[in-house]
């Protein structure tokens, strides 16, 4: 892997040969990061100290974008070293506060205009974003633009934003098209599976009290499992039958996310990015499916190199 800085200007440096790093990719939470260690020379230092943006390539191809945080440069008895840490291009909306605001009859390009490209972020892929759709969305007091962009994304459009290796803000849902499998071929050095019930909503009941209107949504294939936890959730005044039905459904979902889940770690670098299907054929534990990529962190160094692979089944 080749990692390259810049500064406000765009002005870039490329890194001497890395001594080690690790890359990590989610669904945006937490946030993508990054740390590269490699040999110091007292001439890079002007261009250290000015870089506010990273990113990395492996065989040509962008494995990250994101901003700088931290530099740290150290001189001992193995000689001297610096170290590099950031996250993703996420952390340019999460790091500023959105003003309080009611917005009537909101789209998507509205808020990407005052939410997202005003802070910095200008490549925007929306190709899963339904047209024609207003919203009216609040926004709290001290709510990060990230919160603002992502609550109209799933609320209001059904969509699930995420950052792209590349640092594109993706608007096309959780799925990037891309199949991965791994089976008897690939080098599997280690793997666990997990089942959790706990938390698992079967039935959610939404109440918009000031109309006294109410709604039921139920997790039927959890339901037939024997699976019993009912949740009563509230929501603003505003809210009609069709937000209602959504909140329900958007609620089971995500306490479904993690009720089937695999960790499976080969030597392969970037084997994987979240949004991939990872389609297990033959495995240690014989776990078969398809399974989603929820996060995935590549690592090489001394003490070997791979990529760790977070699944979420389905």
């Amino acid at each position: 892997m080749e990692g390259t800085i810049m500064d406000a200007s765009g002005a870039a440096y490329r890194l001497p040969t890395l001594l080690s790093w690790e890359i990590c990719h989610g669904f945006c939470s937490p946030c993508d990061s990054f740390e590269t260690v490699f040999l110091y020379q007292p001439e890079m230092r002007g261009a250290l100290q000015a870089a506010c943006r990273f990113s990395a390539t492996d065989g040509g191809k962008t494995v990250f974008c994101g901003v700088v945080d931290e530099l740290e440069v150290t001189a001992d008895a193995d000689g001297c070293t610096c170290v590099l840490r950031g996250r993703g291009m996420q952390a340019l909306l999460l790091d500023s506060e959105a003003e309080s605001a009611e917005y009537t009859g909101a789209d998507m390009a509205y808020i990407l205009e005052r939410h997202v490209r005003a802070l910095g972020v200008t490549a925007i892929d929306t190709a899963g974003v339904p047209d024609g759709v207003r919203a009216d969305l609040s926004v709290e007091s001290g709510e990060s633009h990230w919160s603002v962009v992502k609550r109209f994304a799933e609320f209001c459009l059904g969509v699930t934003p995420r950052f792209a290796p590349d640092g594109t803000l993706v608007l096309s849902g959780g799925d990037s098209g891309r199949r991965v499998s791994i089976g008897a071929g690939t080098a599997i050095s280690e793997q666990g599976y997990w089942q959790d019930r706990y938390g698992v909503i079967s039935e959610a009941i939404v109440k918009n009290r000031v109309s006294g209107t109410s709604v039921t949504v139920e997790n039927a294939a959890f339901q037939a499992m024997g699976g019993r936890c009912v949740r009563v959730i509230n929501v603003p005044r505003t809210s009609g039958f069709d937000a209602m039905r959504h909140t329900g459904a958007y609620q089971i979902a995500q306490s479904a996310l993690d009720f089937r889940r695999c960790r499976i770690a080969v030597d392969a670098q970037f084997a994987a990015f979240p949004g991939d299907r990872a389609v297990l054929v033959s495995t240690p534990l014989g776990i078969t499916g398809t399974f989603t990529v929820s996060a995935s962190r590549c690592y090489a160094g001394a003490g070997g190199a791979g990529t760790v692979l977070e699944l979420r089944e389905g």
